[in-house]
């Protein structure tokens, strides 16, 4: 680890931020998942297009 951090020139604290962040991302990421939230977000996005190109005439 002390090697990345010399080459990449960052501080053990930041590094140490780096990491953080990246667990807590991929944290949320697993927990959203596991939720089917962007399962909504899908649904409600292509609804939203149907009755955009309902409006429209196309389609």
């Amino acid at each position: 680890m002390t090697l990345f951090a010399v080459s990449g020139m960052i501080t053990p604290l930041e590094l140490g931020v780096a990491i953080f962040a990246g667990l807590a991302f991929l944290i949320t990421f697993v927990i959203a998942s596991a939720g089917g939230g962007f399962q909504d977000l899908v649904k409600t996005t292509l609804d939203n297009d149907a009755a955009a190109r309902k409006r429209k005439g196309v389609g």
